[in-house]
């Protein structure tokens, strides 16, 4: 078994065809075919179920996927931390947020990472928290922001920011309101994410220390369609308001404060062993100090001093 095999593999198994695995890989089908006959041959076990439309992973090819993912990663990472050493920073890293922060973080991020260092190719996620805290134990991503949990085995982790989750309802809605307590919230229609989801958990725990019972009356694990069924008056949710500072500036939403506060602690996270190289160092000073400028807007309160303060 060797790296270019699992390569093959990985892509054959993941696009599950022969013939477009061939095409990405600009490889000759027939000699892909025998790369692949070939690992199933050293391993004794096959790795694929082929079809007439294509082929899928057996058992034993989806713990291969996985392992393969996860050695690849490593020979990457390998070969970016020596090629970081060169005049300029350059490589491949990845960056993970959870999705209420997407669309707030992201974007910007990006454009202000690329000018810091062109060199150097960023992947960008956003996706649930657990999904997030999941992929970084695993080493597919390199840099993370999570919620602050117990749960930080094979992690090393900063403080970064607080804030507060307020109600948020339809345009006008709560316009007129200076804050809610937890209990009027509870009186409201509530469409929450279901539960594992960490947004979920802390809802339910400030509501459980008032002796108030959390029962949304639509549950939605999708951000962008919970928003909008809020958007329309649906219902209301409870959300930072950094997930949905746009539409609140422009009126399509409205917001109250809520007491006692539900606030939400951020880290910023890395593999645990992952060694430094000059890339992943500016990342993680660009989130830090483009984190520092939305601060105000808002309303996060810092954690976590900009790097150069602290050198």
């Amino acid at each position: 078994m060797d790296f270019r095999q699992l390569r093959y593999f990985l892509h054959v198994a993941e696009m599950q065809s022969l013939s477009r695995a061939a095409s990405v890989l600009r490889v000759a089908q027939p000699a892909l075919s025998r790369q692949i006959k070939a690992l199933e041959d050293e391993l004794g076990v096959p790795l694929l179920r082929r079809h007439g439309w294509g082929v899928t992973p057996t058992p034993a090819g989806q713990v291969l996927m996985d392992h393969a993912r996860i050695v690849l990663k490593e020979v990457g990472a390998a070969r970016d931390a020596v090629l970081a050493y060169q005049s300029e920073p350059s490589g491949t890293l990845s960056f993970g947020v959870p999705s209420s922060l997407g669309r707030v973080l992201l974007p910007g991020l990006a454009v202000r990472f690329r000018q810091r260092a062109p060199r150097v190719r960023l992947h960008l996620v956003d996706g649930f928290s657990a999904t997030i805290h999941e992929w970084l134990v695993q080493g597919r991503l390199d840099l993370a922001v999570l919620y602050d949990s117990k749960t930080t085995d094979g992690l090393v982790s900063a403080p970064l920011l607080e804030e507060e989750m307020v109600l948020i309802g339809s345009g006008g809605r709560l316009a007129a309101l200076d804050g809610v307590t937890l209990a009027e919230v509870a009186a409201h229609d509530l469409i929450l994410p279901g539960r594992p989801h960490r947004l979920r958990l802390l809802v339910e725990q400030a509501f459980a220390e008032e002796g108030l019972a959390c029962e949304p009356v639509i549950e939605v694990d999708a951000l962008s369609a919970l928003i909008e069924l809020v958007r329309v008056g649906e219902a209301c949710t409870l959300l930072p308001r950094s997930a949905v500072h746009g539409l609140l500036e422009s009126g399509e939403l409205s917001a109250a404060a809520v007491t006692p506060p539900i606030r939400r602690s951020l880290v910023l996270a890395r593999p645990q062993g992952r060694v430094s190289t000059p890339a992943s160092e500016a990342l993680e000073r660009v989130v830090v100090e483009f984190i520092h400028t939305l601060a105000g807007p808002l309303g996060w309160e810092l954690r976590q001093r900009i790097a150069e303060e602290t050198a």
